[in-house]
């Protein structure tokens, strides 16, 4: 009962994060799952059809709205990134991983802070096209080593102040195609398996819960509470993982 209250937590999160927030915030979820799974590599293998079942739910409220040009100067970048990590994955140790992506999401969180109210007058960030490979790359390779690359992909794009919904909108298409490419190197790696397989169906019926939920905020919540969460949960995230504390293990206990 625990793992099924835990994992559909994890899916309704994911799905608020892709459809509502964007994707950033979707690293949340990478925890509280591996929390309730208890086998990091089982957890990763499970959360990946969900993860492309949100995809699916989210393109069909944003599929007229996405930023072309993001994707084109993204895109390649995100498959060397995919291809340069599933030679590597599983010979860097979970620990180095969550401590290099917590720690960026940190350094994320206080230059947003830091500019927002300490440099008002800067104006948006406009980016390069190789600043698209190196993000993409970057994309690429820490959603495939933890299905963590929502903090990369924001670092990128928020900044340029494109408005939320082209935001979220082109989160959604970056990460359906990031995850549908995953899916090649997990199969191959044996991380996609028949028990796993059958775990994630059981759960796709909360997939549609949470993709509409996170439409429905998206819609509602201004523009200072959308950032707000994003760089608040990003924020705990990176503590989390710099430190080990098991800080949603934590405010999950608070909250029961």
């Amino acid at each position: 009962m625990t793992f099924w209250i835990l994992a559909s937590l994890g899916v309704i999160l994911i799905g608020v994060a892709k459809a509502g927030f964007g994707g950033g915030v979707g690293i949340a979820a990478v925890p509280l799952f591996i929390f309730a799974v208890g086998d990091t590599k089982a957890a990763l293998g499970m959360m990946l059809p969900i993860l492309c079942a949100c995809d699916l739910f989210s393109i069909l409220h944003y599929r007229k709205t996405f930023d072309k040009m993001n994707l084109f100067y993204m895109l390649p970048g995100v498959v060397i990134g995919i291809v340069i990590a599933s030679f590597f994955l599983g010979k860097f140790s979970e620990t180095q991983m969550k401590f290099g992506i917590g720690l960026v999401s940190i350094l994320f969180v206080l230059f947003q802070v830091w500019k927002t109210w300490i440099l008002k007058e800067m104006g948006a960030y406009v980016p390069k096209a190789w600043h698209g490979w190196l993000f993409g790359g970057g994309v690429g390779l820490t959603s495939t080593f933890a299905h963590a690359a929502g903090p990369v992909a924001t670092m990128y794009l928020l900044p340029q102040n494109m408005g939320r919904q082209l935001y979220v909108g082109t989160t959604v298409w970056l990460f359906t195609f990031v995850n549908a490419m995953k899916l090649i190197p997990y199969a191959y790696l044996g991380m996609l398996n028949v028990n796993g397989l059958e775990t994630s169906a059981w759960l796709l019926p909360v997939v549609p819960i949470g993709t509409l939920l996170g439409a429905w905020m998206n819609k509602h919540i201004n523009e200072f509470a959308f950032n707000a969460v994003i760089y608040v949960i990003l924020f705990l995230v990176g503590i989390e993982y710099t430190t080990g504390l098991n800080i949603f293990g934590f405010l999950l206990g608070v909250a029961g």
